[in-house]
């Protein structure tokens, strides 16, 4: 007799693309002056899994000047952009043209900077700018505060970027002012100040590596002989993950984690082998077959493991023989919104 436990491993791996919730630009910091973009139209769509990336695509924002408090107004602001870590680097960001009472100088180039590389200085005199846009103001009223910057923007495959409603960056900026008081200037950075209409895609991929979980021959073994020698009747495998976004995971038995041959009576001790399961840190058997469904954070395009182990509880000896004693444990893995709450780091449990 050679009984096998979940040889088959059903996966509902749902690769599956869902949406997330459109976020707002970060708050400005308290500048005398800068600039914040954002649009709300959406106009692209990144898959990370797709690795020919996101081709030329024209979007456009509301480009809004900083003013501080007491009448001042900005006149100038040059700029680049920069990502907060290196998962989006060698993005491509590139200003065409404005709308509204304004100038740009510098269009026509990439002003984006990969994490961590040195950006240029500024020089808010130039019409020339090398490696940054600069928007020069022309109205002097809240009218004016907003223009409407065109820009291509081009995303490599494969970046490692969380699933969201919009990809935003960080604006480096020098600007400049008057009204209110005497000339001012300012510089610095304002995270996620700028924000592209790009939804980036919750995306998954899961599949199984590891043992075949089958048990071998136990017809001449007894409960004992099982209970004392676990590590021979322990197997294991692992949910192989990547995902853009959080995700969730369930676990069922198509018998209750008992498994029994064709047409074999599950009703009947003497027709089923016993087993339990662990998996993301819930433990189920037959006495308590409930698996409750885990939520995970995103696992990131880097393979993640979460493991899988069964264990036979109970021998063969006194059992009906049969070379095919077997059970189906059906893994469903589901990619959820970015903006599901909550989430444990999966592979640790």
């Amino acid at each position: 007799m050679k009984p096998g436990s979940a040889r088959k491993i059903a996966f509902a791996a749902l690769a599956g693309l869902a949406g997330a919730f459109i976020g707002a630009p970060a708050a400005a910091q308290s500048f005398d002056c800068g600039i914040t973009g954002n649009a709300t139209a959406q106009a692209a769509i990144y898959d990370p899994f797709n690795p020919s990336g996101l081709g030329s695509t024209m979007v456009t924002l509301n480009m809004t000047r900083l003013n501080p408090s007491g009448g001042g107004k900005t006149s100038d602001v040059g700029f680049y952009l920069t990502g907060q870590g290196p998962e989006t680097d060698n993005t491509i960001v590139t200003p065409l043209s404005v709308i509204g009472q304004a100038n740009i100088y510098g269009t026509g180039q990439n002003i984006f900077y990969n994490f961590g590389s040195p950006g240029p200085l500024i020089d808010l005199s130039s019409t020339t700018p090398v490696g940054y846009v600069i928007i020069n103001f022309t109205g002097n009223n809240a009218a004016s505060d907003t223009v409407q910057v065109t820009f291509n923007i081009e995303l490599p495959g494969n970046l490692d970027i969380a699933a969201s409603q919009t990809l935003d960056f960080d604006v480096n900026f020098k600007c400049k002012g008057t009204g209110g008081g005497p000339p001012f200037e300012d510089e610095g950075t304002i995270p996620n100040a700028v924000s592209f209409p790009i939804k980036v895609l919750s995306g998954l991929q899961a599949s199984y590596s590891g043992h075949i979980l089958d048990f071998g021959e136990v017809g001449d073994k007894t409960d004992a002989d099982i209970a004392g020698d676990q590590l021979t009747y322990t197997k294991s495998g692992w949910v192989n993950v990547r995902s853009s976004g959080p995700y969730s995971l369930d676990m069922e038995s198509l018998n209750d984690y008992r498994m029994t041959y064709p047409g074999g009576n599950l009703a009947d001790p003497d027709q089923r082998l016993l087993y339990t399961a662990t998996f993301a840190g819930q433990m189920v058997n037959n006495a308590s077959p409930t698996f409750t469904t885990v939520i995970c954070q995103r696992a990131g395009l880097d393979v993640k493991q979460i493991p899988l182990t069964v264990e036979l509880n109970e021998g063969g000896e006194t059992k009906a023989p049969s070379t095919d004693y077997q059970d189906i444990i059906s893994i469903t893995v589901a990619p959820l919104v970015a903006e599901t709450v909550g989430g444990l780091n999966c592979p640790a449990l």
